[in-house]
């Protein structure tokens, strides 16, 4: 099967069994959506595994790590707000696309690092900052300046482009 045909059809299962849930949960009260999205996420994945296919990986992946999340926010577990769960099960299901796809020997992109250190820096945040541990200041600090960081990342990029 071509690469292209190979990749439509993985589109076309995608498409389905995200629509086909997102109906059936029209129809089917709202406090089975964690297990319908831990469901999907691994059916896809398995989707991924078996035919190599990067798409797949992506949706199960991020579907993991939102269903993952919103059972444990669910469970109020560690006592974390469920908005914070979430947060740090969709940074889980894009870092473990990152390294399943090194593992599978898929396409090696970087781009899932990128949400997946911003959602867990925030949803890390959102969990520390109701400890005593960091003083009120240096919290403020970083509110403040979290920006910079994002200067100096620039900086760092246009050198590197620069000096290619």
């Amino acid at each position: 099967m071509a690469r292209t045909q190979k990749s439509n059809l993985a589109f076309g299962v995608i498409l389905l069994v995200v629509g086909g849930v997102l109906l059936v949960t029209r129809f089917v009260p709202m406090e089975t959506a964690p297990a319908w999205l831990l469901g999907l996420g691994v059916g896809l994945a398995l989707i991924a595994i078996v035919n190599g296919s990067y798409g797949a990986l992506v949706a199960g992946m991020v579907l993991l790590g939102l269903g993952a999340g919103m059972v444990l926010g669910d469970r109020g577990v560690a006592e974390i707000r469920a908005g914070t769960w979430i947060l740090l099960g969709l940074g889980a299901g894009f870092l473990g696309i990152y390294v399943l796809a090194l593992i599978l020997k898929l396409r090696s992109h970087w781009w899932p690092l990128v949400p997946a250190f911003v959602l867990l820096a925030i949803g890390g945040a959102r969990y520390v900052r109701h400890f005593t541990l960091v003083p009120p200041e240096v919290v403020m600090a970083v509110r403040v300046w979290w920006p910079a960081a994002l200067v100096v990342v620039g900086v760092w990029v246009v050198v590197r482009a620069l000096r290619s």
